[in-house]
């Protein structure tokens, strides 16, 4: 498990990397301390602390969230929120996904420790 949390890091910072460099994602700094008495509060992870806390100081409508602590936290403070699951069944909603194409990426969420979803059940 260890070594997946660890290829997924890496891809995942390869991917952030591109997308700031050909300026498809935007940095904040938050203008508040908020991550601090989130951390505190709900003990989500650092990055989930940070992304709650700009979502309240920027008034986000959604938060892209898969850690439950993190989750929990959206749900007591009234922040929307989404998880990688939730995008996925929603992009095949819409016809942005073929169901085999959603189904592998749930597949790949799934082997690197991202959800614990059965794809069984999905594909009965």
């Amino acid at each position: 498990m260890r070594r997946n949390a660890a290829v997924q890091e890496s891809v995942g910072s390869i991917i952030i990397q591109k997308a700031l460099d050909e300026s498809e994602i935007e940095v904040f700094t938050l203008r508040i301390v908020g991550s601090l008495r989130i951390t505190d509060r709900f003990q989500p992870g650092q990055g989930e602390a940070e992304a709650i806390a700009l979502a309240l100081d920027e008034k986000a409508q959604i938060v892209g969230i898969d850690d439950k602590n993190g989750i929990d936290a959206c749900k007591v403070l009234g922040i929307a929120f989404t998880t990688a699951v939730g995008i996925l069944i929603r992009s095949r909603e819409k016809g942005l996904l073929e169901e085999p194409d959603a189904i592998a990426k749930l597949a790949l969420l799934q082997s690197t420790g991202a959800t614990n979803i059965q794809l069984s059940r999905m594909q009965d």
